[in-house]
């Protein structure tokens, strides 16, 4: 799991996931500023409104966060074998703080991807209508590429802790039961 021996936290690990979160964060937010916006326009001599969207290049942006998170998200969790397939873990507050922390990590994981990608596939949405009368176009909501963001921002915290607890709780597991740890020997009582 790292490179001090069993269980030691690896920089590297951590640089290398921090690399990828950080930029699902960033194109996450070129996608906040890239969002396609609608306006009214008068199509024809006749007087028709039709909305008029300008380029929009966040739904790429937002694909290209979907992936970084994901790979990001992965990267840790193989390195940790997902927390079920490892060693023993060593009873104790880090392996405790670790589970709390996998959880967490997953269900804003699973927030922050579907915040991404509903904001993604309705960034594509090209549609008019008239509502009382009126014609209005359809744009994202302002906020859901920001939101989608945070969510991978946190993400990002809460794996990153986790790693570093699993990394704890892993490397003190050979100690605690049959490993170098002195003990009374209770053979002479026997």
């Amino acid at each position: 799991m790292g490179k001090g021996g069993k269980g030691a936290v690896s920089g590297l690990v951590i640089g290398i996931s921090f690399v990828f979160y950080i930029i699902a964060f960033g194109l996450a937010i070129g996608a906040e500023t890239r969002r396609s916006q609608g306006s009214i326009v008068t199509a024809d001599p006749a007087g028709d409104l039709s909305c008029q969207y300008t380029a929009s290049t966040a739904t790429g942006l937002a694909v290209g966060a979907l992936l970084f998170l994901l790979i990001a998200q992965l990267f840790i969790m193989i390195l940790t074998r997902c927390l079920c397939c490892g060693s023993g873990y060593n009873p104790g507050a880090a392996r405790t703080f670790a589970v709390v922390v996998f959880i967490f990590s997953w269900l804003f994981f699973i927030f922050s991807f579907a915040v991404l990608l509903a904001g993604a596939s309705a960034n594509q949405i090209r549609t008019k209508g008239f509502v009382n009368g009126t014609l209005t176009c359809e744009e994202v909501k302002k906020s859901i590429f920001a939101a989608g963001a945070a969510l991978t921002f946190i993400t990002m915290l809460l794996t990153e802790l986790y790693y570093v607890l699993i990394s704890k709780a892993s490397s003190s597991a050979a100690g605690s039961y049959g490993g170098t740890n002195p003990s009374v020997g209770m053979a002479t009582y026997a």
